[in-house]
Order: C-alpha cells, then sequence, then structure tokens
C-alpha cells in the first residue's frame, strides 16, 4: 500500500520534551515546552523521542502506550498487536519503513511491528485522529515505524558513522544488542545493520508464564545514491524469528524466515515531487503446539496427545507512485498503489503421516488503489485538508481437501470442504475512502480542529476462506474456534472528531473526542452450521463463531496535558477513554481497554533526568458476551483496575553516549491487564482460560554509543 510523506512531524507525548539549554541559563525565566519538530496547529502526530524513551520495553509495539489513545494487545514478547481507540490487528494501517508487511500465517503471530525490532528502531510515529487518505488503507490508526538507515553528508568526503547498543531486562532474564555501521558522503551511502533479541519466560507476581520466551535476528544492507533533485534508494534485511512462545493462541512460533526487500526512486520534475516506492516481502512460517507447551489431548482425555505442526507461506509485492506539486495556496498530491499478496497455510499431525488440513489454498488479496489529496491555507487562520481515495479489492481461493481423525470427523469435514470448494470463492470490493478536515488557530498558541471521515476495510483473507472450524483468527487470543463467510460484505466507518490543543509557555493541554459508527463491522457471532459444530464439538468447542457483519459504535476522548514548575522540574501525562459497543444488539465489542493514565514527574539536568512515573488503569466491566462469556473454557470476569509505579533515569556524559536504567511495576504488583490473551498453555503457572496476568517487576539497564 501507499505511504505518505506530506505531513510534518509534531506532536505532543508524555515524558518527550527536553527544556531548552538557553532557558536553563536563565532559572528566573518559566521555560516553554517545544515540541519536536516543525509547528503544526493541529498536534496531528504523536512522535515516540526514542532516545528519551526510558523503559525496559521488549516488544516495539509497547510504545503505544505512551500515545493518547494507544494501547497494545499483548500476545506475546514480540508478537504484541498495536491498537488505537479500540481498533487492532488488521483494521491497523501500520507501516514499517514505508510498506505494509504482510504477516506470514494467519494468526498473527509477526504482526507488522514484529519487523521493526527496538535496537534497530530509528522512528516511532503515530496520527491523532483521522488519517489522511494519501496514507493507505485501514479504518484504524495509521502507525510509522522507521528503521535505521546511513544519512548522506554535506561533502564529497567519505564519512564513518554508526551507533550501537546493548540492554537488559529482569523480567525475562532477557537482552537487546544492535546497531548500525555506515559509510557516506553527499552522494553515496552505504549500511550494514544487524541485531538480537533473546528472553526467558515471562515473571508475574506469582511465578512464570511458561512457554513465553523468545529469539530473533536481524540483518541486512543498504545503499543510496544522491544528485540533483534525484534520490535512489536499495535496501534489504533477513530476519530469523526463532521459537518464541504465544501463550494466548493455541500453538507458538516454530520460525519465522523473512525477507525484506525495498527500493524508492524520488525526483523533481517541472515543480513536482515525485515518490515512487517498490517493496517484496517474502515469509516462511512453522508453528506447533507441543515444543513450548504440553501438547494438548483433543478427542480421548488421557489417550494420546494431539500434536499438530503448521506451514505458511506468505509473499506480497507493494509498489506505491505519487507526486505533489504546489497549487493555489498549499498542495495537491495524486497517487496510484497497489498490494498484492498470496497466503499458503497446510495443518499436519507428526505422529500421522496421512492427516492434513489444508486450511488456506493459494489465497489471493490484491488491492488497487488511486487517490487525491490536497492541503491548502484559506487563511491565516484557516487550513484545510480534502482527499478521496477509491481501492478496487479482489480476491480469490483455491480448492481445499483433508484427511483427519477420528473417523467420526471424516464425513463434517468433506461436508464444510465440499461446500466451501462449490461457493463462489472470487471476490471483488469497490471500496471509497475520504477525508475532510479544518484546522482554526484561534491564537499564536491556540487551535481548534474538526474533521470528520469515512473509511472501509474489506474483510482479511481468513474472515472469507477460512472453512473448517480453527482457532485461527489474526491473534484475538479469546479461545473461540471460527469459520469463514465467503460473503462478507467490507466495513464501512464514519467518523467525526474534535480536538482542541493548548500550547503555551510552560504548560500543554490537547484534548480530543471522538464518534466512529462501522457499518457491516466483522467479528464473530454464533455458529449454527450442523458440519461446523461437529467438527468443533469434536475439539472440545461447544460455541464456535462464524465471522459476520454487524454494526458497531466506539467513541471516547484521549489527551495529552504537562506543566513545567521551573527549569528542572515538570510534569507530563496521558489519559484515555475508549467505549465500544454494538449496534444492532446490547453487547460490549471485544478487547476494549479501560480508562487509563500515567503521570509522569521528571527532575531534569544538563546530563542527567531522573522519573517517577505512575500508570492507573480502572476496572473493565464491560465485556463481550459474544465472543468471551459464551466461551466457556475461558475467565469471562471483569478485569479489577490497578496503579503502577515505575522509576527509571539517564545519564548522558557526552553527546555519543547514554546510559539508561530503571525499575517497573516498582511495587512487583500482581495485575491483569484486560487485553491480554486467554492463556492456552497448560504448562505454565497460569491457569488455562485465565487471562495472561501482567508483567512483574522489570530492572533494566541499557548502554548506546553513536558516532
Amino acid at each position: 500500500m501507499s505511504k505518505s510523506k506530506t505531513f510534518i512531524v509534531c506532536t505532543i507525548c508524555a515524558t518527550l520534551f527536553n527544556t531548552s539549554t538557553a532557558l536553563a541559563e536563565h532559572p528566573e525565566v518559566m521555560p516553554e515546552l517545544t515540541v519536536p519538530g516543525d509547528f503544526d496547529p493541529g498536534f496531528n502526530h504523536s512522535y515516540i523521542n526514542l532516545e528519551e524513551i526510558q523503559s525496559g520495553v521488549i516488544g516495539t509495539s509497547e510504545l503505544m502506550r505512551k500515545v493518547p489513545g494507544g494501547n497494545v494487545n499483548d500476545n506475546g514478547s514480540i508478537s504484541g498487536q498495536t491498537q488505537y481507540r479500540g481498533m487492532f490487528g488488521t483494521r491497523m494501517n501500520v507501516r514499517v519503513d514505508g510498506t505494509y508487511i504482510n504477516s506470514g500465517g494467519p494468526n498473527w503471530m509477526d504482526p507488522p511491528l514484529h519487523y521493526a525490532p527496538k535496537m534497530l528502531l530509528e522512528s516511532f510515529e503515530v496520527e491523532r485522529g483521522i488519517a489522511p487518505v494519501s496514507s493507505g488503507t485501514g479504518i484504524g490508526g495509521y502507525v510509522k515505524a522507521k528503521t535505521k538507515s546511513s544519512k548522506f553528508t554535506n561533502t564529497d568526503e567519505f564519512e564513518f558513522h554508526g551507533d550501537i547498543g546493548i540492554g537488559g531486562h529482569s523480567v525475562d532474564d532477557g537482552y537487546n544488542l544492535g546497531g548500525l555501521l555506515a559509510y557516506s558522503n553527499n552522494k553515496h551511502r552505504f549500511h550494514v545493520l544487524g541485531s538480537r533479541d533473546d528472553g526467558g519466560d515471562l515473571e508475574f507476581g506469582d511465578g512464570e508464564i511458561k512457554g513465553s520466551g523468545h529469539e530473533r535476528d536481524n540483518y541486512g544492507i543498504g545503499y543510496g545514491f544522491h544528485t540533483g533533485n534525484h534520490e535512489f534508494a536499495l535496501n534489504f534485511r533477513h530476519q530469523d524469528t526463532g521459537r518464541s512462545g504465544t501463550p494466548a493462541l493455541p500453538l507458538d512460533i516454530g520460525f519465522l524466515d523473512t525477507e525484506l526487500f525495498n527500493a524508492k526512486f524520488n525526483t523533481q520534475w517541472n515543480n513536482i515531487a515525485i515518490e515512487t516506492h517498490i517493496n517484496y516481502t517474502d515469509v516462511g512460517h512453522q508453528m506447533d503446539n507441543f515444543t513450548l507447551r504440553p501438547a494438548p489431548d483433543f478427542f480421548t482425555p488421557g489417550g494420546t496427545t494431539d500434536r499438530r505442526i503448521v506451514n505458511a507461506t506468505s509473499d506480497s509485492i507493494v509498489y506505491s507512485l505519487k507526486g505533489t506539486l504546489p497549487i493555489a495556496k498549499g498542495n495537491v498530491t495524486v497517487g496510484f498503489d497497489t498490494h498484492m499478496n498470496e497466503h499458503d497455510s497446510t495443518v499436519l499431525d507428526p505422529d500421522q503421516a496421512s492427516f492434513f488440513v489444508t486450511n488456506f489454498n493459494n489465497v489471493e488479496n490484491d488491492q488497487y488503489s488511486i487517490f487525491l489529496e490536497t492541503q491548502q491555507q484559506l487563511s491565516q487562520r484557516f487550513g484545510l485538508e480534502l482527499g478521496v481515495r477509491y481501492t478496487r479489492v479482489e480476491m480469490d481461493a483455491d480448492d481445499v481437501s483433508a484427511i483427519v481423525t477420528p473417523a467420526g470427523t471424516a464425513g463434517p469435514t468433506a461436508m464444510l470442504s465440499t461446500a466451501f470448494n462449490n461457493s463462489d470463492r472470487s471476490q471483488e470490493d469497490n471500496n471509497v475512502d475520504w477525508v475532510a478536515e479544518l484546522d482554526f488557530k484561534m491564537t499564536d498558541h491556540i487551535s481548534v480542529e474538526l474533521g470528520v471521515a469515512r473509511k472501509t476495510r474489506s474483510p482479511y483473507y481468513l474472515e472469507r476462506y477460512l472453512w473448517i472450524p480453527l482457532e485461527v483468527n489474526a491473534g484475538l487470543g479469546d479461545g473461540n474456534s471460527y469459520v469463514g463467510d465467503v460473503n462478507l460484505d467490507p466495513e464501512v466507518s464514519h467518523q467525526v472528531e474534535l480536538g482542541f490543543n493548548l500550547h503555551h509557555h510552560h504548560y500543554y493541554f490537547s484534548p480530543r473526542v471522538f464518534y466512529r459508527s462501522v457499518d457491516d463491522y466483522i467479528q464473530g457471532s454464533a455458529a449454527t452450521n450442523a458440519a461446523v459444530l461437529t467438527v468443533a464439538g469434536l475439539n472440545s468447542e461447544t460455541s464456535p463463531l462464524i465471522f459476520s457483519n454487524v454494526d458497531a459504535e466506539l467513541y471516547g476522548a484521549d489527551a495529552a496535558w504537562g506543566y513545567a514548575f521551573n527549569t528542572q522540574w515538570r510534569l507530563d501525562s496521558v489519559i484515555s477513554y475508549i467505549r465500544g459497543k454494538r449496534r444492532d444488539i446490547d453487547d460490549d465489542l471485544y478487547r476494549i481497554s479501560p480508562l487509563n493514565s500515567s503521570l509522569a514527574l521528571t527532575h531534569e539536568r544538563a546530563t542527567w533526568s531522573a522519573t517517577i512515573e505512575g500508570v492507573f488503569v480502572a476496572k473493565q466491566n464491560n465485556i463481550s458476551n459474544t465472543i468471551v462469556t459464551s466461551e466457556t473454557r475461558t475467565n469471562n470476569s471483569a478485569t479489577s483496575g490497578y496503579a503502577l509505579m515505575n522509576i527509571s533515569g539517564q545519564w548522558k556524559p557526552t553527546h555519543s553516549l547514554r546510559f539508561n536504567v530503571g525499575v517497573e511495576n516498582v511495587l512487583d504488583k500482581n495485575y491483569t491487564n484486560h487485553l491480554s490473551g486467554f492463556n492456552r498453555n497448560s504448562g505454565s503457572d497460569v491457569t488455562v482460560g485465565s487471562r495472561l496476568p501482567g508483567l512483574g517487576r522489570n530492572l533494566f539497564a541499557a548502554i548506546s554509543y553513536s558516532w
């Protein structure tokens, strides 16, 4: 899918503000809190300054907790999914180095940010509210992660530069290390980069989450050429994820073997800025249910265990072309992009050579889009953004088959495969998105923004083509078995948003309220097909679900605010409230975060700083009856509220050397994160069917050096 580079990075986010050095020389003057990047009266972006993030986060998705309205679905140390205002998974528009990365398997053990390891991350940015149509498709939030790369210099002389870092965390006895080596001048740049992530089982207040360790290796090379108005770049990266646990899912990662290639060419022609990109991703993926956990026994309790291996592959090609030209009092961008994906997946039994289930066979999911967008400064106080996108979605899948046991399963399974093979699997959607946003700058320090939009999402391939009831659901982690529906309609979201931004000397306040109505929202409903019920029952599933079109709504508010007492002391805070409900029946949506907030007090000096942070999360009573309560194998009770304390510090003795230390969950509190999935590992200290607990006390330290 396409990516947008037309907007200006600007944001307010908790714990990310430096006190000006010049102001430090005049302590009698209250410090002005400056926003990183150029001033944007809408404060549309939450830009995480990675040099100032003082935490022991393992997975990059954890950075979403720093964003107003943001959160993470915790499916594993390196398998967390971004969430923004109740939207997650395939509804999110997450880009790594400008491109959407297709997950290698149907349970999303490798969501997009899995391919942006912490030690290779250069920048992390989240669009607050409504994303422009140029950013791509997706009805959820827009997240942009960029990995490290070499930079052009200002002279003909070649320069050697880079960085290296290493960090450790006690909660899993793990470590992260990585770095970049670059050689550049003003026309050529070369680099190599690499990282290693390794950790054992995660600890919580009452024990360990068994089978939750992880291991991941990354390495890559890149080249860039620049002359005049032309820039060309090539990058290749290989990622090898080894045995890694996903206890909220029915299987764990055996391996993910991924190749990522991208190329870009930017130029200027007759006052038109032209950008073109091509990206290719190839993923080989294996999962199993017996290496990091005891194998389950589906059919005859006390008998032979039912070991399973799933082999999956995914490849995608993304191409984009766009041109931006100045018109009137702003600019106009016209673009085209295409995203072509293919998926295969087969279930095997290592103890029975004849057993197999072809659950996805040569599934194709292709998208072709054109868009038009303009940003205009109507007057000194009013700014306007308008955009429209048309997307053609074409999907298809080949015939499926299966040989299964025990014998009683063969008949119903054959009925399901025959019905699927006889269905019209060739599906086309014609989707239209549009965005309209108006900015009003009341004063130099106060602005208001109003936005309305229509966004669409076609069904994900498994929502249409999952023909046999399995726990395959793009990482929902709810314990349910699902089947798909070939005839699903695309989701259509209409949203409105009102934002207020105050940024004045030593304080800031940026609240937003939003409402979103989604027609044909896709989620599970009770399956009624007799063959589905029979096959699911043989797998001890009494209430399988079928992906269905329903109606939903989400609304809420979020804000960032801060106050500087003087040049050395400041407060920063983020608060988020989200409510998600069905509109067609009286029920709540699944995996919606409760009211939550963070409050950080920072003391900052010239070479060091220290922060004490409180994290406050309310009780969540709004549980989905359809998804959670109906599943008798999971704990469907409300999740209690909790408060955590974190302490961190940073020392920067030189411009190039930085140390970070800290303790998260200082009091080692035992708590449950509502966005965690339900445990499926019977060998753990966590009861099967219970929500996975939050992490225990985590001591972390890191050192980095750049030159």
